[in-house]
């Protein structure tokens, strides 16, 4: 690739009609402009950029958090900083003002916060390759649909298709939309021309995703969760253990519909399509532990989330437990939680965002008859989670429990059902005991699961989903 000199500008006004502080407001928890303006920072084609703006509010920030970069900011005059002023217009002045002497030039938006940095780079790397074919280069997406319009007489007219045969939509011809998302010219075409678009252009076809313009307070909502989506969780990573579980599983199925790359870890083998990587594996067999662990650190530089769902239960009067299930519980349903830190601190610490959640149990805050070595080892969990958050803080990661009540699944159901010599209603009677009449279901612990991940202040936390049960006092009843 040869070497060109390519300067970036991004127009930024500060009024914005139809979206009040737009190109500040907050988006994803930065404002909106420091999306494409570190994702321009990321390109290796891009030698400056400059910011043409009117607005103290992002002048300051850029001041502030962008210093050492080689950003410019140009103070926009007021007398063209109104809506109505043609963005070609800015181009040429700001071009002019600053003196600014590039191959090329490259222009982009701030309302286009799901252009990626490859995209900008093979837009680049095509227009240089074929600078002798063409002028300038802009970005189009591909729309197949069918366009009608009112013609002089009133009458509507099909624009791209015979109204007589009714073509699939995919085997119309297509239309192509510029989308306002790149523009690449040299100097002598926009000053030639007075527009970016000289008079051979490249039409650079851009997937929707990435063509998404926020124009409207809908447009922002929807580019918001699309890029939360199919941007940052894209790039996110959770280890699930206990995956093959009915709350494993619905906690694998929550986090790859939210686009996390999923690492799911069970003993029982797994036929969930939403788990990328499964370790079949027994995470109290050191050597099982040890062949996960050395794997996931070849693999990755990075784990974002660990779900820790695996969890022996026994349910025997303590004078009856023997030494190996007393090991093996505590082994399973704490010791790995520490194992995962200790071993992957280095990977968690990567994270921008990172979370530990333990699935813990109501049975760590009141408990029943039988299950002394299941509701020990989970009180004792909820109480290393504190201590994990308060120790792990320092690298910003943030640790919770969540402690379920009666959650319908089919360890539930056929603990139940033995429990009550094949008596079905006990389900029923299970629900009536809690306040709302109903017990919870796997969605239900999955959704709050992925919701901390979300919430960067919750950590130290055991939240309790039981449906009021444990609130009730029993004597009472």
């Amino acid at each position: 690739m040869s070497n060109k000199n390519i300067c970036a500008i991004i127009p930024i006004k500060h009024l914005s009609e139809r979206v009040p502080g737009k190109n500040y407001r907050l988006f994803n928890k930065k404002p909106l402009f420091q999306i494409i303006l570190e994702t321009l920072l990321q390109s290796k084609y891009i030698n400056h950029i400059v910011i043409d703006t009117n607005s103290e509010i992002v002048k300051n920030i850029i001041s502030d958090k962008y210093s050492n970069n080689n950003i410019t900011i140009y103070d926009r005059p007021e007398n063209i900083s109104s809506g109505d002023t043609p963005v070609n217009f800015l181009l040429e002045n700001v071009i002019k003002e600053l003196n600014l002497n590039y191959d090329f030039y490259f222009q982009t938006h701030t309302t286009n916060p799901l252009l990626s940095t490859e995209t900008i780079n093979n837009s680049i790397e095509l227009f240089i390759k074929n600078e002798q074919k063409f002028d300038s280069l802009f970005s189009v997406k591909e729309i197949r649909s069918r366009f009608y319009t009112i013609n002089d007489n009133n009458c509507i007219c099909a624009l791209n298709h015979n109204i007589k045969e009714l073509l699939p939509t995919q085997n119309l011809k297509p239309i192509y939309e510029e989308n306002s998302c790149i523009y690449i010219f040299t100097k002598d075409v926009l000053f030639k021309n007075h527009h970016r678009i000289g008079n051979n252009p490249y039409m650079y076809l851009m997937t929707d995703l990435e063509s998404q313009d926020i124009d409207t307070e809908n447009d922002f909502i929807l580019a918001e969760i699309l890029y939360e989506k199919n941007i940052i969780n894209k790039k996110r990573k959770v280890i699930i253990t206990g995956v093959t579980g009915d709350i494993g599983n619905s906690i694998a199925n929550e986090f790859k519909k939210n686009n996390y790359y999923v690492i799911g870890i069970d003993k029982i083998n797994s036929k969930n399509n939403n788990i990328d990587l499964f370790y079949n594996k027994d995470i109290i067999c050191k050597e099982d532990f040890d062949e996960i662990i050395n794997n996931i650190k070849q693999k990755f530089d990075t784990i974002d989330c660990i779900v820790n769902n695996a969890a022996i239960q026994i349910c025997k009067n303590i004078w009856e437990i023997e030494d190996f299930e007393w090991n093996n519980t505590f082994d399973c349903n704490l010791k790995t939680t520490f194992l995962f830190v200790k071993n992957l601190l280095d990977l968690l610490k990567n994270s921008e965002n990172c979370n530990i959640i333990n699935i813990g149990s109501v049975h760590s805050i009141c408990s029943s008859d039988k299950i002394a070595i299941y509701s020990t080892s989970k009180a004792a969990l909820v109480g290393l989670t504190r201590n994990l958050a308060i120790e792990l803080s320092k690298f910003n990661i943030r640790v919770n429990s969540i402690s379920p009540g009666a959650i319908d699944t089919k360890m539930l159901r056929n603990g139940l059902l033995r429990g009550h010599c094949g008596d079905k209603n006990i389900l029923d009677n299970i629900k009536n005991k809690h306040l709302l009449k109903n017990i919870g279901t796997t969605i239900d612990v999955a959704e709050l699961c992925f919701y901390i991940t979300k919430n960067d202040f919750i950590t130290g936390s055991n939240i309790i989903m039981d449906g009021g049960a444990s609130i009730f006092l029993s004597t009472e009843t």
